[in-house]
């Protein structure tokens, strides 16, 4: 039986961290996995430290990496007894955590959102973005203050591998929680207005989208099965397109943990964000797990 082993919690030592923290403490606790912390310089930040001009660039690392862990190890502390590894390297932190993730082996990357504090991310995304983007293994964006067990998770599904894939990782990551399969369902207003103006009636457009719907369930029953081998698990259908009806969702107060596939296709699985899922990893009022990219 497949269990997570190793996690790894990014922490940009910012508001915030204390919260990422929190949680990847709170599930290495629950299952018993190792935990390694790791933070990163970027290269700007490391032209801008204060340093006397014949110190070497060597001792200046050394020393925001001290600085670093111990920054690293007060927040630890807060949370009582934690043994973890602490890790703290230099260079694009997407690249750093996501080389950690690899390294260490790990089952799952914690982070939080972070901000937009450049045109630069605002196209690219911001570190969180990119580290989905690149995760080998699923990774948890931190919203929430609270580090409560996870008791209510609702996984996004498009039938897609992406979504059957979220739907398994959340499972792994918190078995005992109350599961909902969720799909978003909506026939696109340029269809609509296309058979009307085609004569179809208002009578008949009513019936097709019952028609849609219950085909939207059918699907919905089947993936349960094909991924679960049972139909125990909860589902239900959301009217709307997938992004608002997701947020309005993550917003209700109804689930603590939302999940969802990276929702792209093919190789620019790789570089590009779906706009669902990139857009739900900015506004959720809770936390979000986005599912590694199958091979």
């Amino acid at each position: 039986m497949e269990t997570v082993k190793t996690i790894v919690a990014a922490l940009d030592l910012e508001a915030g961290s204390d919260a990422v923290l929190a949680r990847a403490v709170q599930l290495a606790t629950e299952h018993g996995a190792r935990l390694v912390v790791v933070h990163v310089v970027e290269a700007s930040s490391l032209a801008l430290a204060p340093s006397p001009p014949e110190r070497h660039e060597t001792d200046l690392e050394a020393r925001l990496t001290h600085q670093a862990q111990a920054a690293i190890s007060a927040l630890l502390a807060e949370g009582g007894s934690v043994s973890a590894d602490v890790e703290v390297g230099f260079g694009a932190p997407h690249a750093v955590i996501t080389d950690v993730a690899g390294t260490r082996g790990a089952d799952l990357v914690v982070i939080g959102p972070g901000q937009y504090h450049s045109l630069g991310e605002k196209v690219l995304g911001s570190t969180a973005d990119r580290v989905v983007r690149t995760s080998p293994v699923p990774v948890l964006v931190v919203r929430d203050r609270s580090a409560a067990r996870y008791r209510r998770v609702a996984t996004a599904v498009d039938f897609s591998p992406q979504s059957a894939a979220a739907a398994k990782s959340a499972l792994l990551l918190v078995p005992a929680a109350r599961f909902e399969l969720v799909h978003a369902f909506s026939i696109p207003l340029t269809f609509e207005q296309a058979m009307l103006r085609a004569g179809t009636s208002e009578t008949d457009m009513q019936a097709y989208r019952s028609a849609k719907r219950a085909s939207a369930h059918k699907r919905l029953s089947r993936f349960v099965r094909e991924v679960f081998g049972t139909e125990t698990v909860g589902t239900h259908i959301l009217d709307g397109e997938p992004a608002p009806s997701l947020l309005r969702l993550a917003r209700s107060g109804d689930i603590d943990l939302l999940a969802l596939g990276p929702n792209g296709r093919g190789v620019i699985l790789r570089t590009l964000l779906g706009s669902v899922t990139q857009r739900v990893l900015r506004e959720a009022a809770c936390d979000v797990l986005v599912a590694s990219v199958p091979d």
